[in-house]
């Protein structure tokens, strides 16, 4: 954690009471504190605070040094810009008020940029642009409640791709949030074809059949290891959508299904067990591991996504929040 000494602080006490001697007649002093202090200011201040900087408009962040940051429950600032040659991790989400809520968030120039995370999207209208992010290795959660998400020349509106000029081969965690219907998650594979993670949020809605079929992608082909389905009800919906995978991902390991706690026991899992065994399967080693839902929400608590320690922020295995609030 980054320390301000006694002298550090009094001569910053000093300069922000007399703009005349900081740097420059005024330079934005609060560029020049630890990285893990500005994360903290930022993610508590109000919108419109934590978006100034260097007396810029309060749509504008310019944090050279910054690595993580959690743009959450911002209200009074409806477009965020961030420009930052250092940050790596970027977790968003918008307030319930519809006159006070985050609505776009601009990335200009994150070069460095890895995770990218939209938890708790609560009204739809948000929009995401990101001009460049060449290693961004994980993403989600992606739903429709995102009108807009530009990924350099990808354009998605509410899930579905609308312009594609090429592929992103640097993501290899995706998180979608979404009904379970195969033509849906098939385009993001499409578009994402090294994901070798993938975690499904479902809610039911609409009459989806998801009919069994065969294809060959090269996500399928090479590098999807893991899927996770969360809400797993275990009819015939959720059941032809995990016979998909498990027919078509030649490298696929492990299949983990999210259920209610009250429905995951041991004679349901054993015939959903039973459902599940296929003639056919593409791997042979994939296994299925059953897990009792424990949150009053299924996605993982906010703060593991800032958490560069952890390699994967969706990964429930090390959350150890379940009694607590995910916002």
């Amino acid at each position: 954690m980054g320390v301000v000494t006694r002298a550090k602080k009094r001569k910053l006490e000093e300069e922000s009471s007399n703009p005349h001697l900081a740097p420059g007649g005024g330079e934005d002093l609060i560029n020049r504190l630890p990285d893990d202090i500005l994360i903290g200011i930022i993610t508590i201040l109000p919108g419109k605070d934590a978006a100034r900087t260097q007396h810029s408009p309060c749509s504008s962040v310019t944090m050279p040094c910054l690595g993580e940051l959690g743009a959450g429950w911002n209200r009074g600032c409806r477009r965020l810009r961030i420009s930052s040659l250092t940050l790596r991790s970027l977790g968003v989400s918008n307030d319930t008020r519809k006159d006070e809520k985050l609505e776009e968030v601009i990335v200009e120039d994150a070069p460095l940029l890895e995770r990218l995370t939209p938890h708790t999207i609560w009204q739809g209208d948000f929009v995401i642009r990101v001009i460049q992010a060449p290693k961004l290795k994980t993403l989600g959660y992606l739903s429709h409640k995102i009108t807009t998400l530009e990924l350099g020349t990808m354009v998605f509106q509410k899930m579905v791709p609308v312009s594609l000029s090429n592929v992103m081969c640097s993501v290899k965690i995706l998180a979608l949030d979404t009904t379970p219907d195969l033509d849906v998650v098939i385009d993001f594979i499409k578009c994402f074809p090294c994901v070798e993670k993938l975690y499904i949020v479902a809610f039911n809605q609409g009459n989806l059949k998801n009919i069994r079929r065969n294809v060959s992608l090269e996500c399928f082909d090479l590098h999807l290891k893991m899927v996770e389905f969360i809400n797993y009800q275990g009819n015939m919906l959720d059941l032809n959508f995990i016979r998909f995978f498990v027919l078509n991902a030649r490298v696929l390991e492990c299949i983990k299904l999210v259920a209610r706690r009250d429905k995951c026991e041991a004679k349901w899992i054993e015939k959903q067990n039973q459902k599940l065994q296929l003639y056919g399967r593409a791997s042979r080693r994939v296994t299925f591991d059953f897990q009792a839902d424990y949150g009053v929400d299924s996605l993982v608590h906010m703060k593991h996504i800032s958490d560069l320690t952890t390699d994967d922020p969706f990964d429930r295995s090390f959350c150890r929040c379940r009694d607590e609030e995910i916002y």
